[in-house]
């Protein structure tokens, strides 16, 4: 703490006994010494309530991260549900006896092409389900960063690409 040499530390020691005298020296060390002991206990008190608010910070922050990731897995499962769902009211409805699978369509022209791949219900709630899993990845890196706790002092696994 205090760069002080041993030789400085007897010579301290000399001052002190010519100044306060060796009947009161015992009695002033050992005052000196209680005086120093609770200035080191009142500022370890000072020093652990901060760190313990600065914890109760992170704490907080992370358990709202972890619900806004419930949120969007929860969001995540209802679409699915709504993707099976879907799937089966569109297989109910090719399977009834009202539709004809094998009509043909009627073209104007006979060397006209179909248009270039016709999108179905389930290929947009694809998609969608695509963009939800997107949008969870980039939140959870938001939310998270790097996924370490920058209080530990472990450093990241990141792979440099060439």
């Amino acid at each position: 703490m205090f760069n002080i040499a041993p030789a400085e530390l007897l010579l301290v020691g000399i001052v002190a006994l010519l100044v306060i005298g060796p009947e009161r020296l015992p009695s002033t060390i050992k005052t000196v010494s209680l005086w120093v002991g609770r200035f080191r206990r009142s500022f370890y008190k000072v020093k652990n309530e901060i760190e313990r608010e600065l914890n109760a910070d992170e704490i907080r922050r992370q358990l709202h991260n972890e619900a806004v990731m419930e949120d969007l897995e929860s969001a995540k499962s209802q679409m699915s549900q709504l993707a099976k769902d879907t799937e089966k009211s569109i297989g109910k409805i090719v399977s009834s006896d009202d539709l004809d699978p094998g009509a043909a369509k009627p073209k104007a022209d006979d060397n006209e092409e179909d248009t270039p791949e016709e999108k179905t219900v389930l290929g947009d709630i694809q998609e969608l389900s695509k963009e939800i899993e997107e949008s969870a990845t980039e939140i959870k890196q938001q939310l998270y960063g790097s996924g370490t706790n920058p209080k530990l002092g472990k450093p990241s696994d990141k792979v440099e690409s060439d």
